[in-house]
């Protein structure tokens, strides 16, 4: 897998801080002075390029699992930005593993 430049690394940290913004991805655009269609672009290119690079290599990520579980607990959590899921019972694999590939990477 090629390095990554020092441009994408600008770009991918501005995504990165717009994915954790309280506001819009237009709202983060307009308070750093960027044009909302720049990282759009970006974010785009980013995830063109982990789908070609997720062809090529398998994605792994860590689960927790809860020891036991009780009503109102929950056996699984995954967490993307500011969203978590919590799982009651364990997901389809299939729709686990096509959930992680769809995410974007940090």
């Amino acid at each position: 897998m090629p390095e990554i430049t020092a441009k994408q690394q600008y770009w991918s940290e501005h995504l990165l801080q717009a994915s954790t913004f309280e506001g819009t991805v237009s709202q983060y655009a307009q308070e750093n002075n960027i044009p909302v269609q720049t990282l759009y672009r970006w974010r785009h290119y980013f995830k063109r390029t982990a789908h070609s690079s997720i062809k090529a290599a398998p994605v792994f990520t860590q689960l927790v699992r809860a020891p036991v579980i009780e009503a109102g607990d929950y056996c699984m959590s995954l967490q993307q930005g500011n969203t978590k899921i919590r799982f009651v019972r364990w997901p389809d694999p299939q729709w686990l593993v096509e959930f992680i590939a769809a995410s974007p990477t940090r």
